[in-house]
């Protein structure tokens, strides 16, 4: 389609303007059939009659796809055009339309002016609407490339300010939470409501990271709950406490990884950073003095029976029973949101009982069992 509408400020981002290619000829019946043989395309075809003029559109416009330029132009050759025009516009790939099909002015075109394709007129439609096409699909993965990187070069930026943040917000929260229930509550029951209220703040903040990973932390604390009541552990609410923070290292790793929910799929810098999250977690728990127990349990959550977990390798007895039974429930979760139909729960029995022994303590299986069928819907 051509347009002959108001040019766009400069200034402006490239994908808030429409795609256009730019025709420089000093022949207005040229610039005439190539604006008819581009007019069903899904780009504006902007034109020129001289390199001058095709220079102060390119100082005026953004979001230039092509340059089609004729190469024996008076007061401008195509290649002097073609050498201005790649500093104005760098990544828009730049061709020789010409008649002059001389070796001489195709090697000047290509090693002077920066031209991709020296092509030569008359030309065949087809193949010259191939070419442009090709041109403009290879600018568009350019420009995606260049707004994909600027993305994630923003999501590099904010992960850190959120890493470098979080204990001083995690820090200034606890103070608040503190003082307001040293002035609403007896001094008799404050340090215990206090790590309540920290606990729930820290959930908060796993539910605003990501949906996933705050459903999952609350499944998992009922799961790990319910085990540790059937066991009658005097620290029944300290590991429930724990699962329901055992991923709060996760906080500060990349989206990437926090959409992957297999981690075994993991590798390179990526397995590295999310093996590290259980020592983070536990780094983020101790800033609360009173919390440290739980941190140690948060600390060994992916420890594995036969000692083949990390992040220290424990093995047996040596990993502490909660994290032992936060593991446990962390697989159950996983494994029973990959399940349907009415078979999921016999299912998933079989897959806990196969990696008794391996990833975990056998002398779970019965808690295991009764924590599946009073927790898991279905």
């Amino acid at each position: 389609m051509t347009t002959h509408s108001p040019l766009p400020e400069p200034g402006e981002l490239q994908s808030d303007h429409p795609l256009a290619i730019l025709c420089v000829d000093d022949e207005q019946d040229i610039l005439k059939a190539l604006t008819r043989l581009f007019r069903n395309e899904p780009f504006l075809v902007l034109t020129a009659s001289s390199g001058k003029d095709g220079l102060a559109i390119l100082k005026n416009t953004k979001n230039i796809g092509l340059i089609l330029s004729d190469h024996r132009m008076p007061e401008m050759v195509g290649t002097e055009f073609l050498r201005a025009a790649t500093q104005l516009a760098p990544d828009s790939p730049k061709m020789i339309l010409t008649g002059h099909g001389d070796l001489n002015s195709a090697m000047e075109a290509i090693n002077k002016g920066g031209a991709s394709r020296f092509l030569t007129k008359p030309w065949d439609d087809h193949e010259l609407l191939s070419t442009v096409r090709d041109g403009v699909a290879r600018y568009e993965l350019i420009q995606q490339n260049l707004r994909l990187s600027a993305v994630i070069l923003q999501q590099k930026r904010e992960l850190e300010e959120w890493n470098a943040n979080l204990k001083s917000r995690v820090l200034q929260q606890s103070a608040t939470i503190r003082k307001q229930l040293e002035e609403t509550h007896r001094q008799s029951d404050r340090d215990h409501k206090s790590s309540d209220a920290i606990i729930s703040l820290l959930a908060d903040l796993l539910d605003q990271r990501h949906q996933r990973l705050s459903r999952h932390s609350r499944s998992v604390a009922a799961l790990a709950a319910s085990m540790a009541k059937s066991l009658d552990l005097a620290n029944t609410e300290e590991v429930r406490q724990a699962a329901l923070l055992h991923d709060i290292g996760m906080i500060g790793v990349s989206d990437r990884i926090l959409g992957n929910s297999n981690a075994e799929l993991l590798h390179g810098d990526d397995a590295v950073e999310y093996r590290s999250h259980p020592v983070r977690g536990q780094e983020t728990i101790n800033i609360i003095p009173e919390l440290q127990s739980i941190g140690r349990l948060i600390r060994h959550h992916h420890e594995e029976f036969d000692g083949s977990g990390f992040p220290d390798g424990l093995a047996g007895e040596d990993i502490p029973l909660g994290s032992r039974i936060i593991h446990l429930a962390s697989f159950i979760d996983s494994n029973y949101a990959l399940l349907s139909g009415r078979e999921a729960k016999y299912q998933l029995s079989k897959k806990v009982a196969a990696s008794m022994g391996i990833l975990f303590d056998p002398a779970l299986t019965a808690a295991a069992n009764r924590a599946m069928k009073e927790v898991l819907i279905g």
